[in-house]
């Protein structure tokens, strides 16, 4: 908050708060405000005064901006469009401590939850030690086969993380005391192993949520969700595009110019597809159906063999004087 030369106080700039021009689209104006509430966030800098009401200042830039109404109308007065006693947070209350750190991974609806629904209003330092609050989301990375990706597989995998206190049922107390099993956290550190089912299909980079497996929340919160990246190894044969697989197939100099037939690797197997006499070197031949398997909703991709012609590497003398034959005969 701004002070005039009088000491009254004056508000900044919504767009200026943000960092953002006024011209700014929705998914910048949320880029910026993922960036600056993690960077201005009470629990990442404990005991700053400066950085919670930055962080105040910050959200409720973004109360504004975000909602297209509320924009609109500031674009058009400023903060005087709006009358005395402007509630940003739509008079839902906004607790900073309920604020979700792991905001990255969720979306905007979750975003809005977390401006205090219910109406509680700003806490302190008590208000936030005795909250319930939701557990963070993790991520993990994991690397799969090229086949085993494009298939669809499952995977086990162990997720370290914060539990549920068995002690005293996440509640964090035991009587009227902090449990002494968790602290008064209501969790502690466990570990789950769990199986995550990998869809046919799953390309490069995807995510993958397991909901419900992040960790558990503070006195008997809503738990966060994991996040699996997947990694996809190279294959030796195949490589893809979307839904569609490539392939490379050599052919010789002889079965380019006369015809003939060829195999063509397959994910299952092989497939014998016929060449045409003249066929050139990068030219694509289609499988229909031989790609990316049908999944959901989304249907089987293609295969595309490309041919690469290769020529012999070594030549007898009755091979080089049919070709030099051939040769005086094209000129």
């Amino acid at each position: 908050m701004a002070k005039t030369g009088r000491g009254m106080p004056t508000q900044r700039d919504y767009y200026e708060v943000l960092g953002v021009p006024r011209t700014a689209s929705v998914k910048d104006i949320k880029a910026a405000y993922r960036r600056l509430a993690k960077k201005h966030h009470p629990d990442l800098n404990p005991g700053n005064k400066q950085a919670e009401e930055r962080f105040k200042e910050v959200a409720e830039a973004f109360a504004v901006l975000s909602d297209a109404d509320k924009r609109a109308k500031y674009d058009r007065g400023g903060h005087q469009a709006f009358e005395p006693g402007f509630d940003p947070f739509g008079g839902a209350g906004f607790d900073i401590h309920n604020f979700d750190t792991s905001f990255g991974m969720a979306d905007l609806a979750d975003l809005l939850s977390m401006f205090g629904a219910g109406g509680g209003g700003r806490s302190g330092t008590r208000g936030r030690t005795r909250s319930r609050r939701r557990g963070e989301d993790l991520r993990f990375e994991i690397t799969l086969p090229f086949r085993e990706a494009v298939a669809g597989t499952t995977r086990e995998l162990r997720i370290p993380r914060q539990v549920l206190c068995q002690a005293c049922g996440g509640s964090g107390t035991a009587g009227s005391q902090p449990c002494a099993g968790c602290g008064g956290a209501g969790r502690r550190a466990g570990e789950d192993t769990v199986k995550v089912r990998i869809p046919a299909g799953v390309a490069d980079g995807d995510t993958i949520r397991v909901s419900g497996k992040g960790h558990s929340g503070v006195r008997s919160g809503p738990p966060g969700d994991s996040y699996v990246v997947v990694q996809v190894e190279p294959d030796p044969l195949f490589r893809r595009e979307d839904r569609d697989l490539i392939c490379e197939v050599p052919i010789s100099i002889t079965t380019a110019a006369l015809g003939g037939t060829v195999q063509v690797p397959t994910l299952d197997g092989v497939s014998t597809i016929t060449i045409p006499p003249g066929t050139r070197s990068g030219q694509k031949f289609r499988l229909r159906g031989r790609g990316v398997p049908a999944s959901g909703s989304r249907p089987a991709g293609d295969l595309f063999a490309v041919i690469a012609i290769h020529p012999p590497k070594h030549l007898d003398a009755r091979s080089r004087e049919l070709l030099e034959e051939l040769a005086r005969l094209q000129s």
